[in-house]
């Protein structure tokens, strides 16, 4: 079965092939080595300054297995770099296979750029022959974007997915796709190809507990719950006087309940808002489920207390722009908010955030890429603020160019980096992010800039250090707050402190942005910051694996609070390990490993460190003062 990324639209249904559909002739001239990339869509509009993403598909159509070395050509000085998927400079391929991956390409500044149609082009090098392929990339960057997209937008896309682990192409609204893409997976015909554009409404919007309470979704009114007059919809606070927070709270209080047990139930009553108790008499779990469910009775069962009720965690929307929750499995749903309008990006979805890692669907346990074009926001979700009394902007206070998450220029010349907030470099998971974040809350309008009294107003590279407000909104506060920086206090501290712990916390709770949780059960148990001797060589942090099997961290990042340098791991961590990570040089082996750097890395004083995964999900942080 063929599952698209949404039924409603027309997309792909259930699509085998025909029993009597023609194979393919077979190859007439099989050769040993040999390699073909290819994009699977080209031509991309990129309006200058900004980026877009190309999906490059190597094959190696040899019958031996091989090992090919990407690599960028050459490219028009235009296109400022070009960025190929972390692990993806060298591939293995086995004979007859295809690899897929994500590259990045970002131009110029609009104030450095000339339009025109610009060329990259990237090359699969044999390492067991002398078979090379190249693909030339066109930029087209005749115009510029419309807008960005936020939570709760309603938008229309075109799209096409593929499986990661082979390149099939399993479902797309892009014409071009069904028109040349090779890959097809068994059963998508052209008797499913459709290319009209996808819509979606309330992107980036899922709902959360309230962590107040349940709500009973069924009561079964012939067991003990109904009987006593509890009813589907009630609203419980909490069971023989323990508070039910959520559904985890329920059910540790019910399993060590015992049958014909009489219990307390507190609810709200609907009408008067007042809280209401009912006593239950337990019903024997063991013998409900012996006579009703066989299948499922264990002798565990025997003499616990059951109610006969099914609960659901009170919940809430995500933010104040949805009216409703997502429609697209999670990572597509992602990557849509903050494109613009015209823009091509694409997104690596792991099996978890698309189908699930196990499940009905086909493309269960399938991690897949997408490639997704921007059309237009449909229904943007638009605030109306009021005008100020005075209407004049003053273009020296104008945001003229944002550099990065950090970091930004005013029309009168000035630069400026904002206090007490660290965002990650170029080229780092969600340094695109925080710099669209930080575009789309600055660029173009009038700011406040607010001097620190523990800090400097100038740092040693000539930047005003500031905190910035766009009208009553707290710049600073707001981008940690949406997971696109860190909070970063400096040796000295800063005036607003309280307001940006405050703030990460909140981003660290809510697990978004760069606090989006990993599946990865490593932590950071110490750091050695203040050792004898030459910091460089002395310094160290241990790290230990938890999971019961090895660790790849290939593209695995670990930072300090400053982000000025990271460490890249390369490296597989064994199962329940723990592992030491010098500052200094030296050789690597199993338990020991060396930064590389030349001077000590973890501040005396106090610092934070970061271990990201290759996603960029935070696996541990580790902080001390």
């Amino acid at each position: 079965m063929i599952i698209s990324v949404l039924v409603s639209t027309g997309c792909m249904k259930d699509s085998y092939m025909e029993d009597n559909e023609e194979m393919p002739e077979p190859m007439e001239d099989i050769v040993e080595y040999g390699v073909n990339v290819r994009a699977l869509t080209n031509n991309h509009f990129v309006a200058p300054g900004y980026d877009t993403d190309f999906i490059l598909v190597v094959e190696n159509i040899g019958f031996q297995s091989d090992t090919y070395n990407i690599s960028a050509e050459s490219k028009d000085n235009e296109l400022v770099s070009i960025m190929i998927e972390d692990s993806y400079e060298q591939v293995v391929i086995e004979g007859g296979d295809v690899i897929p991956f994500i590259v990045n390409v970002e131009l110029t500044p609009y104030y450095n750029s000339t339009e025109g149609v610009f060329t990259v082009v990237l090359k699969a090098s044999s390492q067991k022959s002398n078979n090379t392929s190249e693909v030339t990339l066109n930029i087209n960057t005749n115009g510029t974007f419309g807008n960005m997209t936020q939570i709760g937008d309603s938008v229309s896309v075109h799209y096409v997915g593929i499986m990661a682990l082979n390149g099939q192409f399993f479902d797309s609204s892009m014409e071009e796709v069904w028109d040349n893409y090779p890959h097809r997976r068994m059963g998508v015909t052209e008797d499913y190809r459709h290319t009209a554009p996808l819509s979606a409404s309330n992107i980036g919007c899922f709902y959360n507990s309230t962590n107040d309470g349940v709500i009973f979704s069924y009561v079964a009114p012939e067991l003990s719950s109904g009987q006593a007059g509890l009813e589907t919809g009630m609203e419980v606070i909490s069971i023989n006087d323990q508070e039910v927070q959520n559904r985890d709270d329920y059910f540790d209080i019910v399993n060590l309940t015992f049958a014909n047990q009489t219990i307390n139930v507190t609810v709200v009553n609907s009408t008067t808002s007042e809280l209401d108790i009912y006593n239950v008499n337990l019903s024997d779990m063991g013998a409900f489920y012996s006579e009703f469910y066989p299948p499922y009775y264990y002798t565990w069962m025997d003499g616990k207390g059951f109610m006969g009720i099914n609960v659901e965690d009170k919940q809430e929307l995500s933010s104040e722009n949805c009216t409703g929750a997502r429609q697209m499995i999670v990572g597509f749903d992602t990557k849509m908010v903050g494109m613009y309008e015209g823009q091509t990006l694409s997104v690596r979805i792991p099996a978890k955030d698309a189908y699930g890692e196990s499940g009905s669907s086909d493309l269960a346990g399938q991690d897949l890429i997408f490639e997704i074009e921007m059309l237009a926001l449909t229904s943007p979700n638009i605030i109306v603020e009021e005008p100020t009394e005075d209407t004049t902007q003053d273009y020296n206070m104008t945001v003229t160019e944002v550099i990065d998450g950090d970091t930004f220029y005013l029309g009168n010349g000035d630069k400026i980096r904002m206090l007490g907030i660290n965002t990650p470099e170029s080229g780092r998971p969600y340094a695109q992010e925080s710099t669209d974040f930080l575009t789309n809350m600055i660029l173009g309008k009038e700011v406040t800039l607010v001097n620190d009294s523990k800090n400097d107003d100038v740092d040693s590279y000539g930047r005003l250090l500031a905190h910035v407000y766009v009208n009553d909104t707290f710049v600073n506060y707001e981008i940690i707050k949406a997971g696109y920086a860190f909070w970063y206090p400096y040796t000295s501290g800063t005036d607003f402190d309280t307001e940006y712990e405050a703030a990460q916390n909140d981003a660290s709770n809510n697990k978004i942005g760069l606090w989006t949780e990993s599946s990865y059960n490593l932590t950071i148990d110490y750091i050695e910051y203040d050792p004898e001797g030459e910091e460089a060589d002395a310094e160290y942090l241990v790290l230990t694996n938890h999971e019961n099997y090895n660790v790849t961290m290939v593209g695995w990042f670990l930072q300090d609070e400053a982000a000025q340098t990271a460490y890249e791991f390369n490296l597989t961590i064994e199962s329940n390990t723990t592992i030491r990570i010098y500052t200094g040089s030296g050789t690597d082996n199993s338990t020991t490993i060396f930064w590389g750097w030349h001077q000590g890395i973890w501040n005396n004083s106090g610092d934070f460190a970061i271990l990201q995964d290759e996603n960029g999900y935070m696996v541990d942080s580790y902080r001390y003062n």
